[in-house]
């Protein structure tokens, strides 16, 4: 997913100054976005750039003027864009040093294969909860001699669900033990693996690199039954998905919102149609002038219905919904 940021401290200020008049404290905006008030704090101050899907959500709440103004005020970086970065500058210091380990890599690698599982094995739901991930918060893509697939999330609210959940998978399907990294707000799950990239890009036809504009759920899980295709689903909603509870005093008790934000209409599109299929009542909007869209399903009776179809596995969404299940 691409991240956010501010060309001006000035003009975040103002961004999030207005924002603010839409709640009561900065606690309640935090809430609203699925996070915690620290993090709210690293978005405000700029110590951390804003996920799309959060940033596209705080867009939807100002008056179109102001949204107008603000998206020329802002710019995208991918979300790995500084490991690239601190990746490339430490190549051109240790170039030399770098293309001897690389080599000496690829010379193992023919004779051996460090991680060794089928790529062809059969679908399963653990399996199609991972590639779901994989198209919610994660990447692919090939870096000279090294293969890296990586998956992000928040340091605080998806630890559990990357130790519990995301690493038993790997360690099962895969027979990777994959490396979890924890940085400033984030979390990384990260996985050295050819085999792994080819299987990703060959069988499932993920791209790549860069692929917020055109990921798409794999048609081989398209085919399949119903419960592997809710297991994609829930990978995608407890990575990338969000669930917003509305205080307003216009509400009797807090309103239940899930919603899933991309760049990716044919993901959207094929969202829409899977919802649609399982009877579950849901709305598309259009996010501002951004190519983004955002699929909601509002209130409890819809919300009960999705839960029940996908669910969720992430403790951050489950602690949420605990009330409904």
């Amino acid at each position: 997913m691409e991240r956010i940021y501010f060309l001006n401290k000035n003009d975040r200020d103002d961004f999030f100054n207005k924002v603010k008049q839409l709640k009561k404290s900065w606690m309640e905006l935090a809430k609203f976005l699925g996070t915690n008030r620290s993090m709210m704090e690293s978005y405000r101050k700029g110590k951390l750039s804003i996920p799309l899907n959060r940033f596209s959500l705080l867009m939807n709440s100002i008056e179109d003027k102001d949204k107008n103004y603000f998206n020329q005020k802002i710019s995208k970086r991918k979300s790995n864009w500084g490991q690239i970065i601190g990746g490339k500058n430490a190549y051109k210091i240790n170039k030399e040093r770098f293309d001897y380990g690389r080599k000496k890599a690829a010379k193992i690698s023919k004779d051996k294969v460090k991680y060794d599982f089928n790529t062809n094995l059969p679908l399963s739901e653990d399996l199609c909860e991972f590639i779901g991930a994989i198209i919610g918060d994660g990447f692919t893509n090939k870096y000279g001699y090294m293969f890296q697939t990586q998956i992000t999330g928040d340091k605080i609210l998806d630890e559990e669900y990357y130790y519990k959940k995301l690493k038993p998978i790997c360690e099962k399907l895969f027979n990777i033990s994959p490396k979890i990294s924890e940085g400033p707000g984030c979390i990384r799950l990260n996985i050295y693996s050819k085999r792994l990239f080819e299987m990703l890009t060959k069988r499932f036809d993920i791209p790549a690199g860069k692929k917020c504009y055109s990921i798409t759920i794999p048609n081989e899980i398209l085919k399949s039954d119903d419960k592997l295709i809710s297991a994609t689903l829930r990978g995608m909603f407890d990575t990338d998905g969000g669930i917003g509870l509305d205080k307003r005093e216009i509400y009797k008790k807090p309103y239940i919102r899930i919603n899933y934000t991309s760049a990716s209409p044919i993901l959207i599109e094929q969202i829409h149609k899977i919802l649609e299929n399982y009877k579950i009542p849901h709305s598309v909007h259009s996010k501002n002038d951004a190519p983004a869209k955002q699929i909601q399903i509002n209130g409890e009776k819809n919300v009960k219905l999705f839960l029940k179809r996908v669910g969720f596995s992430n403790p951050r969404h489950l602690k949420k919904v605990r009330h409904l299940l």
